[in-house]
């Protein structure tokens, strides 16, 4: 029995030495993160107002705010065309105030790319309701056209830092892209002039506003495989 353990031994280790030589080596894996950036001019003017009521009565001052929606939206808008615009949210609040205790608000926001059109409009509107902002921003196929864009920049960018990075540790073959999230965001600073209003912003008259460009960044990270 003694004479089989050197036998049994001198099997076992060609056996051990496969096993390890059959463990896989780990790929070298690197994080990369890229971007671009992009511009989009406005094109597309949206204004904010608010039909509002204070009071004592939340009927009756319901009936109020229903009554100056019916009016912008029936009689001022309509007449003029290319014009858009919806009813937004529709508030009772109460104000902490003795004399009128009761708020009643509705929001209409109305969008044109006609300025020309559209800033003469709120002198009307602002007689009977209050401008809560003024703003350009860029069409949303324009926007979104840009933002593909800048996707497909930010993508080949990280191609190419990708075999960079992986030729200076070494490797010379083509890296092998691993998960890449892609992300759309605004710029820190987003460049847009703000619109001069009317003093206190709800007195009639004219407004004027000056179009900007909206800008944003696509920026793509993710891993790549060495090889």
């Amino acid at each position: 029995m003694t004479r089989t353990i050197p036998i049994l031994f001198a099997l076992l280790v060609p056996a051990i030495s496969m096993a390890a030589d059959a463990i896989p080596i780990p790929p070298t894996r690197i994080h990369i993160s890229t971007s671009a950036t992009y511009r989009v001019a406005d094109s597309e003017l949206r204004a904010t107002l608010a039909a509002r009521a204070d009071g004592m009565d939340p009927a009756s001052l319901a009936a109020q705010v229903n009554q100056t929606v019916s009016w912008a939206v029936t009689k001022v808008l309509p007449s003029v065309p290319g014009l858009r615009w919806h009813t937004g949210s529709y508030t009772t609040a109460r104000t902490g105030i003795k004399t009128a205790p009761w708020r009643i608000q509705e929001i209409v926001v109305v969008q044109s790319a006609d300025k020309a059109a559209l800033l003469p409009l709120l002198g009307t509107l602002q007689s009977r309701l209050q401008l809560e902002s003024l703003e350009f921003a860029p069409a949303t196929k324009d926007l979104r056209k840009a933002e593909n864009q800048a996707s497909v920049t930010a993508l080949q960018r990280f191609r190419v830092d990708a075999a960079n990075d992986c030729g200076a540790l070494g490797f010379s073959s083509t890296p092998r892209l691993g998960e890449i999230d892609v992300q759309a965001v605004p710029a820190p600073y987003p460049v847009r002039p703000f619109p001069a209003l009317m003093a206190a912003g709800a007195m009639p008259g004219p407004v004027t506003a000056n179009p900007g460009g909206f800008h944003g960044q696509v920026t793509a990270s993710g891993t790549a495989y060495c090889r």
